[in-house]
C-alpha cells in the first residue's frame, strides 16, 4: 500500500481492498525530487513528519506499521522487490505536480514490465482520461455524495523491519520557520469540528477578509492537501451539519448561507484540480496557447520587491509578509497577490507561481495553478479581473488593522491614509517604499494587452477548446433544468442597488453587515479579580468568545480535556491585573494526565516535573547563584508575586498538544496581553520560542521590556540555556522603581485540589 497524499487509514479505499487480498506493506517513500523541488519547503517536511507519525500509530494499531524509505519511486519498489517477492501495488489516483506525474508513468511502466499488478483508486471527483466536462458533476455526486468507508478491522503484517520517519537533520533539509498548524488527523478532526459547530457561522461574510478569514475559513486545506481527512468526509460532515441547521428554528440563519457557500468551494476544490488532470502542461505553459508570448520580458527587482512585501501597497505587502511567517492566506487574497505579480507588474506568471507555491503550506498543485492562470488572465474563458490593492485594502482592512498588524513601520500612519500612505504629507518620514507603480496605469495596461489578444483567431478557437475540457456546466444545468420542467429562464439580475452609508464605528473591527446585532451579554469566569473583569469586559463579550464557550462545551462532552474546567483561568485569579509584574507566555497546557493546572510551564504537586520545567531550574541555577531546584513544578509561589503565567491557548485535548489552537483562545489571550501592555507601570514580557516571540507586536509601550530567546523545551534548550532571563527581568523591575520577583521556588509544596 503506497501512500502518496492521502496519509489517513479512514475512507481508505485501495488500503481497504489491500487488507481484505492478505498481508499488507505499508510503504512511504521520500523522493529526492519531491523534497528537492521548489514547490517543497522545510514547513512541508516538518507538517509531513507530524502527519506521518499519526498514520504510522494509526497503522500500527491495525497490525502493521509504517515503512519508510528514501529514494527515487522505482528503485525503491525494485528494492522491495528483491526483499519481499512479488507482491500488488494499491494507491490512490494523484494530481500532483509534474515530477509526481512522471514518476507515476514511471511507476506504471515498471509495474508492467515485471507484471505486478497496479491498481490506483479515485479519492475525489477529478476523472481521469476525461476529454469533455459534460456530465463531470454527476460524477463528483456519485462518487462524494456516499457515506465514507471505514478503516480496515486489521492489518496482517509483512515480516520486513520497520524504518522510521526521516527529519530535517536526516534529509540535510532547512528546519521549519513558520508558525504552522500541528499535522495528523486528530487536529484536521478538531478544525472541522470546530468550523462546523462554531467558527463556520460567518464564513460567507467574512471568507475574503484577512480580518476575520483567519477563523471564519474552514483551515482545512492543508488536511485535504496531505489527505489526513477525504474530501468525502468533509463532504459528508457539511450536508449532515447544512441537515441540522435547516431544520432548527432557533440556529443562526447565517449557518444555511455559510455551509452552502462551503460546500460550493468543495465542488471547486475538484473543478480546478481537474484541469491539470486533464492538461499536466498548464503548470509551465498557458492554457489558452494564444497567450504564450504575453509576458516576455523578465523584471527581477519587481520580482524580489513584490516577494519580500515592499511594493509600498500596504495590503499587498501585508499579505506577503503574513505568508512568508504562515504559510497561508485565505482565497481573495491570494489571487490578490497573483494579479499583482502578473498585472500589474506584468511578471511572467511561472516564477512568482513557483514561489508562492513554496510558501503555501497547503500547496495543492491543481488548484495553485489553475487559479494562477485564471489571476493572470491566461484561460480566456473567465472574465478579466485584475485586483486593484488600493481598494482591496479600503474593503477588506478598513481601519487598518491588519495592515498594521503585518507592515509595523505603518503603525504611526493615520486611518485615513493608512491605505494608500504616500498620500500623508508625513510619507517622507516612513521607512517604507513608494509604490513600486502606478497601480490604476498599470491596470489599464494590462487590460488593454489582454483584450488585444483577445481579437485574434488563436484566442477564439483555443477559449472554445478549453471550454469544452475545463469549462464548468453549472449554469447550463440549470437552464437545462428549468426548460425541461417547463419554466421560463431566469431573469437577468438587475443592476446592484446602492450601498447605504456605513454607521460609524467606534471599535477597531470592520462591520460585516449592514444591520447592527445587539451586543451579547459578557461571558465571565468565576472567581475572576475585578481588575481582569473590567479590562476584559469587551473580549468576554466577543461573539468569538461565545462560540468559544459553545464549542469547548462540545469537547468536553466528547473527549478529555485538560486542564480541569476550574482550573482554566488559574493563571488570570491568581495574579490580578494591578500586580501583574512580570508575563511569562506559553503556547498550550500540558496534555498528559494530571499536568496542567491553568499556568504556563507548571504541573501541580506530586506530577513529575516536565522536562521544559526542568531546563528553567537549570538555567535558574545558572542565573541566581543559591537557586535550589525542588522537586516539584509548582510554581504558585511566582505567581502571588506578580508573574502572570499565561498561555497562548488555555485549553488543550489529552494527548493531542496544540489540538485546541485556532479554536478562538487566540483572540482571548492577545487581549489579556494588549491589557497588560496599557498598563503605566513597567512589565517585563518574557518569550520563548517562536510561537510566543510573534506576539512581541502587541507590546507597544516603551515603558514595557521584552526579553525573548528560544524555548526551554529539550529540543531547543542549548539556545536557552544560558540568556539569563530571570537576572535581566529584574534587572529592568530595579530600573524601574519596582520591587523584584523571589525567583526561589518553595522546595516543598502544598497539594491543592
Amino acid at each position: 500500500m503506497w501512500f502518496k497524499k492521502d496519509l489517513r487509514v479512514h475512507d481508505h479505499q485501495p488500503l481497504l481492498e489491500a487488507a481484505a487480498r492478505g498481508p499488507v506493506l505499508p510503504l512511504y517513500i521520500y523522493e529526492p525530487e519531491q523534497l528537492n523541488h521548489p514547490e517543497f519547503g522545510g514547513h512541508h517536511l516538518h507538517y509531513l513528519n507530524q502527519c506521518l507519525a499519526e498514520l504510522n500509530d494509526a497503522l500500527g494499531s491495525l497490525g502493521s506499521p509504517l515503512i519508510c524509505r528514501h529514494g527515487e519511486a522505482v528503485q525503491v519498489l525494485e528494492a522491495l522487490h528483491h526483499e519481499v517477492g512479488a507482491f500488488t501495488l494499491w494507491a490512490h489516483e494523484e494530481t500532483g505536480n509534474g515530477v509526481s506525474d512522471q514518476r507515476d508513468r514511471r511507476v506504471r511502466a515498471w509495474c508492467r514490465a515485471r507484471g505486478l499488478p497496479f491498481t490506483e483508486t479515485p479519492q475525489n471527483g477529478v476523472v481521469r482520461r476525461m476529454v469533455n466536462r459534460d456530465g463531470w458533476a454527476d460524477t463528483w455526486e456519485a462518487r462524494l455524495g456516499v457515506p465514507p468507508l471505514p478503516s480496515p478491522d486489521h492489518l496482517t503484517p509483512v515480516d520486513l523491519p520497520a524504518s522510521g520517519l526521516l527529519t530535517h537533520t536526516d534529509l540535510a533539509f532547512a528546519p521549519n520557520r513558520k508558525t504552522i498548524p500541528q499535522g495528523g488527523r486528530h487536529t484536521a478532526e478538531a478544525t472541522l469540528a470546530s468550523f462546523l459547530s462554531a467558527r463556520g457561522v460567518g464564513y460567507q461574510a467574512e471568507m475574503s477578509s484577512p480580518l476575520t478569514a483567519e477563523d471564519s475559513c474552514s483551515r482545512l486545506s492543508a488536511p485535504l492537501a496531505f489527505g489526513t481527512l477525504s474530501l468525502r468526509e468533509v463532504v459528508q460532515a457539511t450536508r449532515q451539519r447544512l441537515a441540522a441547521v435547516s431544520g432548527d428554528r432557533d440556529a443562526d440563519p447565517r449557518w444555511v448561507r455559510s455551509l452552502r457557500a462551503f460546500e460550493s468551494r468543495l465542488h471547486w476544490h475538484c473543478h480546478f484540480i481537474q484541469r491539470l488532470e486533464s492538461e499536466p502542461d498548464m503548470e509551465f505553459r498557458p492554457l489558452n496557447r494564444a497567450f504564450d508570448q504575453l509576458r516576455p520580458d523578465w523584471h527581477q527587482l519587481r520580482y524580489d520587491r513584490w516577494a519580500a512585501g515592499q511594493t509600498g501597497y500596504p495590503l499587498q505587502d501585508a499579505c506577503m509578509r503574513m505568508l512568508e511567517a504562515t504559510g497561508w492566506l485565505n482565497f481573495r487574497m491570494r489571487a490578490m497577490t497573483i494579479s499583482f505579480a502578473s498585472q500589474l507588474l506584468w511578471l511572467p506568471w511561472q516564477k512568482p507561481g513557483e514561489y508562492l507555491a513554496h510558501q503555501w503550506l497547503d500547496n495543492e498543485p491543481g488548484i495553485h495553478w489553475a487559479q494562477v492562470q485564471m489571476q493572470s488572465s491566461t484561460v480566456g474563458i473567465n472574465r478579466v479581473r485584475i485586483y486593484n490593492p488600493t481598494k482591496q485594502a479600503r474593503d477588506q482592512d478598513p481601519t487598518g488593522t491588519f495592515i498594521r498588524r503585518w507592515v509595523p513601520e505603518l503603525s504611526d500612519v493615520p486611518t485615513d491614509f493608512i491605505h494608500a500612505p504616500w498620500e500623508w504629507s508625513g510619507a517622507s518620514r516612513l521607512k517604507y517604499p513608494a509604490p513600486i507603480v502606478d497601480a490604476e496605469r498599470a491596470m489599464r495596461a494590462a487590460k488593454a494587452k489582454i483584450t488585444a489578444v483577445w481579437h485574434t483567431a488563436t484566442f477564439q478557437a483555443e477559449a472554445r477548446r478549453i471550454y469544452t475540457l475545463h469549462g464548468s456546466r453549472k449554469k447550463a444545468v440549470m437552464r437545462a433544468e428549468r426548460l425541461a420542467r417547463g419554466l421560463p429562464e431566469r431573469p437577468r439580475r438587475p443592476a446592484p442597488k446602492p450601498r447605504p452609508v456605513s454607521v460609524p464605528r467606534t471599535d477597531t473591527q470592520p462591520r460585516l453587515f449592514d444591520t447592527v446585532s445587539p451586543v451579547a451579554a459578557p461571558i465571565v469566569p468565576a472567581r475572576l479579580p475585578v481588575s481582569w473583569q473590567i479590562a476584559l469586559t469587551d473580549a468576554f463579550a466577543a461573539p468569538s468568545f461565545h462560540q468559544l464557550k459553545d464549542l469547548l462545551i462540545a469537547e468536553r462532552a466528547a473527549h478529555t480535556i485538560y486542564p480541569p474546567a476550574p482550573d482554566v483561568f488559574n493563571a488570570l485569579r491568581l495574579t490580578p491585573l494591578e500586580n501583574v509584574k512580570v508575563l511569562i507566555l506559553g503556547q498550550d497546557p500540558y496534555h498528559g494526565t494530571g499536568q496542567a493546572q491553568g499556568l504556563s510551564f507548571s504541573v501541580p504537586p506530586g506530577i513529575r516535573v516536565p522536562p521544559s520545567l526542568q531546563n528553567i531550574y537549570r538555567e535558574l541555577q545558572t542565573d541566581l547563584p543559591g537557586f535550589t531546584p525542588p522537586r516539584h513544578g509548582d510554581l504558585r509561589a511566582w505567581a502571588s508575586q506578580g508573574v502572570l503565567l499565561l498561555n497562548a491557548v488555555l485549553t488543550v485535548r489529552a494527548g493531542a498538544p496544540n489540538s485546541h489552537a485556532g479554536l478562538g483562545w487566540e483572540p482571548f489571550t492577545d487581549a489579556v496581553i494588549r491589557a497588560v501592555n496599557a498598563k503605566a507601570e513597567r512589565v517585563v514580557f518574557i518569550l520563548w520560542g517562536n510561537y510566543a516571540r510573534k506576539k512581541a507586536k502587541l507590546v507597544t509601550g516603551p515603558q514595557h521590556r521584552i526579553i525573548e530567546s528560544a524555548h526551554p523545551s529539550p529540543l531547543s534548550a542549548t539556545q536557552f540555556l544560558g540568556t539569563r532571563p530571570f537576572s535581566r527581568a529584574n534587572a529592568a523591575l530595579i530600573d524601574a522603581g519596582e520591587p523584584p520577583i523571589d525567583w526561589r521556588v518553595p522546595i516543598s509544596s502544598e497539594r491543592h485540589r
